[in-house]
């Protein structure tokens, strides 16, 4: 091959890309919209807003209306994750002295861990697919830190509960999967009022002053019913543990005299 032959087909590969580039790449008439709000007629589907678009999408205006269904999904699934899936679950094992009651609280956190999952899955797509950069963002920021927090929790509850079943005992992992499990859970659920925040700023949907102060009220209520029940179950555990340590007390010194 000449070096002339090479050279020609080196500017044609780059014609292709940059034609490519030009219609499909951001601002193209065919590519994603990186601007500001554009307002009615223009958009990823070119000048006047209309023809084929991205997913299927035949309108700007469409393409919006798919998205805030596509935003509202995600804020339902994370909020049952962390307002009712993930609070319902510690306050079991906290209340619940029947036989098993881990076994269901394992299964009621896992639940929650994939509905969590499905929500985040449903944000990665939204970080991919909207035209906005959202990784500049607390809120997303702060979903990625926390499902990194519950990765953990699964592997930190079952070393907890064999080592607790072999020594009767708390040990270091049970302190691991209290405390990362409360810090994932309350995160979760500043989050969840973040996210409304951050919807509204970057106007992909704009919850009513009702709904916010529905979330708020009805989070911050859950959240103080699961602090709760957690600092009665650490005191009653303290208080079985000072009755039992008195009795044995007790019992060693009648057995000094007897």
């Amino acid at each position: 091959m000449s070096h002339n032959t090479m050279l020609a087909r080196i500017t044609f590969y780059f014609s292709l890309v940059s034609l490519a580039t030009a219609q499909f790449g951001p601002g193209g008439r065919y590519g994603p919209y990186r601007g500001p709000d554009p307002g009615p007629g223009y958009g990823p589907y070119g000048r006047g807003g209309r023809g084929r678009g991205p997913f299927g999408y035949t309108s700007y205006q469409d393409f919006l209306n798919q998205r805030e269904k596509i935003v509202i999904a995600h804020g339902v699934l994370a909020a049952l994750a962390f307002v009712i899936f993930f609070p319902a679950g510690a306050i079991l094992i906290r209340l619940g002295s029947f036989r098993g009651a881990w076994l269901i609280h394992g299964l009621l956190q896992t639940f929650a861990l994939v509905t969590y999952i499905a929500a985040f899955g449903i944000g990665v797509w939204m970080v991919n697919n909207v035209p906005v950069n959202l990784l500049d963002h607390y809120h997303p920021i702060i979903g990625i830190v926390v499902l990194v927090l519950l990765a953990f929790q699964p592997i930190l509850g079952l070393l907890h509960h064999s080592k607790f079943k072999k020594h009767g005992r708390r040990t270091i992992w049970t302190y691991g999967h209290l405390w990362l499990g409360r810090i994932a859970i309350t995160l979760g659920i500043i989050n969840g009022g973040l996210g409304m925040l951050f919807a509204t700023e970057t106007r992909m949907f704009v919850p009513t002053r009702g709904q916010m102060i529905a979330y708020g009220v009805v989070a911050g209520l859950v959240w103080l019913l699961w602090v709760s029940v957690s600092v009665f179950g650490e005191v009653k555990r303290v208080r079985e543990r000072r009755r039992v340590s008195t009795k044995e007390a007790e019992l060693e010194g009648k057995d000094q005299y007897a």
